[in-house]
């Protein structure tokens, strides 16, 4: 098979559930990743993608591991006697990104030879920021309600949100970078508003989930492969054109905000392992084309 840089590589957003995706690049690294031209990602996918081009899977997984220990369900109570936010989330995410990209993890990631793009969304103009994050959020889980067979949101985007896209490597700290993630994945009330240089950000899955579109000016890259976190209609993965759509083949086990000591990590990422098996023939069809 060609080693010439001729792929895009995107990891869609879904919180917890993007433990999939690295379950699926332990099997299909050594055959995909040497062609990789350019990566996108949003939200939880953007931290797949520094915890992979950081060089700090294991070590991301062991650190966010101990962080959750004591953590019982979405709120703990014992923050707020503490004058913290309820909320232990936005604390452990960032705690396990800065972790991954110290003492030569940004380094790594920087010097990688093609784009790593990360998708954020910015508010309407004139409208309250308060206002954006409820009427966002609430029209895209109305979309992925009403239609099921969406794999690309537009209602935010009806609304006026607009994309703010970056490229990872530029960012010159573990810090700067891990405050562009945070943004890509805004989800309050569980993370904060974000903020990335001067602007307020929301998630970037309001402008679209799984941003192959970012690579698209990329010449090197002819053809595509979006690593989606829950399950689509057949007819909507696999492949699409130049693009080759992975889902998981059942709902998995664990949510999107999902960080309880005992959240099935684990056996999400091993449910990737498992499915690159059950994937890997129609992707090798694709790339061999």
């Amino acid at each position: 098979m060609s080693e010439q840089r001729d792929l895009g590589l995107t990891f869609a957003g879904g919180g917890s559930r993007a433990f999939y995706q690295l379950g699926l690049l332990e099997r299909w690294g050594d055959q995909m990743l040497p062609r990789v031209a350019g990566v996108a990602g949003c939200s939880a996918g953007a931290a797949m993608a520094v915890l992979l081009y950081s060089g700090r899977i294991d070590r991301a997984r062991k650190f966010f591991a101990e962080r959750r220990q004591g953590v019982r369900g979405h709120m703990q109570w014992s923050r707020v006697l503490e004058g913290k936010r309820p909320f232990p989330h936005h604390d452990i995410y960032r705690a396990t990104l800065i972790d991954a990209l110290s003492e030569g993890g940004l380094e790594n990631l920087r010097n990688q030879p093609f784009p790593i793009r990360f998708l954020c969304a910015a508010f309407p103009k004139a409208m309250p920021s308060v206002v954006g994050v409820a009427l966002g959020l609430g029209f895209y889980t109305l979309e992925k309600a009403v239609r099921p067979k969406m794999v690309h949101p537009t209602f935010p985007q009806k609304l006026g949100f607009t994309p703010r896209a970056y490229d990872a490597r530029d960012c010159e700290s573990p810090e700067e970078l891990t405050e562009l993630v945070l943004a890509s994945s805004s989800t309050p009330p569980f993370t904060r508003r974000g903020r990335f240089g001067q602007e307020l950000l929301l998630d970037g899955s309001m402008v679209d989930n799984a941003p192959a579109y970012l690579l698209e000016d990329i010449p090197e890259v002819k053809r595509h492969v979006v690593l989606m976190t829950r399950p689509y209609k057949s007819e909507l993965v696999g492949e699409q054109g130049d693009r080759f759509y992975v889902a998981p083949t059942r709902p998995l086990p664990i949510s999107r905000w999902d960080y309880r000591q005992d959240a099935p990590v684990d056996e999400t990422f091993q449910i990737g392992l498992d499915e690159a098996t059950h994937h890997g023939p129609a992707l090798e069809r694709f790339l061999s084309r």
